[in-house]
């Protein structure tokens, strides 16, 4: 017992050393650009952040899948190993944002991070609990795990979350000022919604829930934007609105890169490796295809926001000071990413940017391509002992 409470804890530190340090040395070029346009630092941050949000899974699973593989008989239970890894990688995290963003005080970003940690193991819970729970064979009751995911699934994206965010404290009710920012905006487009809610993020975001007609607004964008400005994003966000059903239902496409993994037992069970193959081409594929039709529903939003514009040009510079205060980068780093280069949308939009355009950045920084490698090579290894079982 004291020999896997020593691995646990063990676990833990190496992952939050491992993040720190690794994030830590990625941003070496970030930091030798201070006094740089924002443009050109965003560009440098973007790789770093990229690599740092999935590594928050990543390196749980690489260090839990190794302490099995090296003392298989030994080590804790992997829920147990992947929770406190977890709890160490978001840990290690917590020092490269407040680099990044040293305008948002601690303890909103302890806030914030412990809330981000709770909902995300919330929810690799209840995937990983259904990969194990899902049987080899497939029978009439395995279809029984799948259902109730995707049953699941449907119910946290269109209600789940609010309420969760209300119990903690993350989505809170709308200023007047918001609500009658909202209410003109609408009047205005004829546009109907349903709720609007105010973010408690440090992060100047806003989205849209097309199907329970909701729209979010984070606490920083209505700081940093004036009035005019928060209903230009707000005429941006109805015009998800009004996208139809059937387009909007395209967007979960997003699903697949996770969902067909609940079939991981039966899949390998019948194909072998072929089956693991099958299902990581899927997870490969299925962000393209998102991308794309996020892409085009993104640009259909930014044309109706330009046309609905309480003046000319506001739209634009509300998009430029957004992404300036969130670090992004003005040119993506893929062609087709979900949102347009903001480079083209200020142009589209009717405004001129005071700055070149610049070049795109790399899609991931180095840390990120070492452990995503690391993980595709444990998973080789269990997957080849996984067949020889089977």
């Amino acid at each position: 017992m004291e020999r896997k409470t020593m691995m646990l804890i063990s676990g833990g530190l190496l992952a939050a050393i491992l993040t720190f340090v690794t994030n830590w040395l990625a941003l070496i070029p970030w930091r030798r650009s201070e006094g740089k346009h924002w443009a050109e630092r965003s560009r440098l941050y973007h790789p770093v952040r990229v690599a740092a949000a999935p590594n928050l899974w990543v390196i749980p699973a690489v260090l839990t899948l190794s302490f099995f593989l090296l003392w298989p008989k030994e080590s804790p239970h992997w829920i147990f190993m992947a929770s406190v890894t977890a709890l160490g990688a978001v840990s290690g995290t917590i020092p490269m944002d407040r680099e990044a963003f040293p305008r948002i005080s601690l303890n909103d970003l302890l806030r914030q991070s412990a809330v981000n940690w709770v909902v995300r193991f919330l929810m690799w819970f209840v995937f990983l609990g259904a990969i194990a729970l899902m049987p080899e064979d497939l029978e009439i009751q395995s279809l029984i795990v799948p259902v109730s995911v995707l049953a699941l699934c449907i119910l946290w994206n269109r209600e789940g979350w609010i309420l969760t965010g209300k119990k903690l404290g993350l989505v809170l009710p709308p200023t007047e000022r918001l609500q009658n920012i909202v209410r003109a905006t609408a009047a205005r487009m004829n546009v109907s919604f349903k709720d609007v809610y105010r973010l408690r993020s440090s992060l100047a975001q806003a989205y849209a829930m097309p199907d329970s007609r909701r729209l979010l607004f984070s606490e920083r964008l209505l700081q940093l934007l004036s009035d005019n400005e928060i209903a230009a994003i707000c005429a941006h966000e109805l015009a998800h609105l009004t996208e139809t059903r059937s387009i909007y239902y395209k967007r979960y496409v997003s699903w697949l890169v996770f969902l067909p993994w609940i079939f991981f037992k039966p899949m390998v069970h019948y194909l072998g490796l072929m089956g693991f193959f099958i299902l990581l081409w899927t997870s490969v594929l299925a962000p393209l295809l998102a991308r794309s039709i996020s892409h085009k529903l993104e640009l259909r939003a930014d044309h109706i926001a330009h046309m609905n514009d309480p003046d000319e040009g506001t739209y634009a510079r509300a998009l430029a000071m957004l992404y300036e205060d969130n670090l992004l980068p003005a040119v993506n780093a893929k062609k087709r990413a979900t949102h347009p280069h903001l480079y083209d949308r200020l142009l589209s939009a009717g405004l001129t940017p005071d700055f070149p355009r610049p070049a795109p950045p790399q899609a991931t920084a180095w840390h990120g391509v070492l452990f995503s490698a690391a993980l595709g090579m444990l998973a080789m290894v269990v997957m080849i002992r996984q067949t020889e079982h089977f």
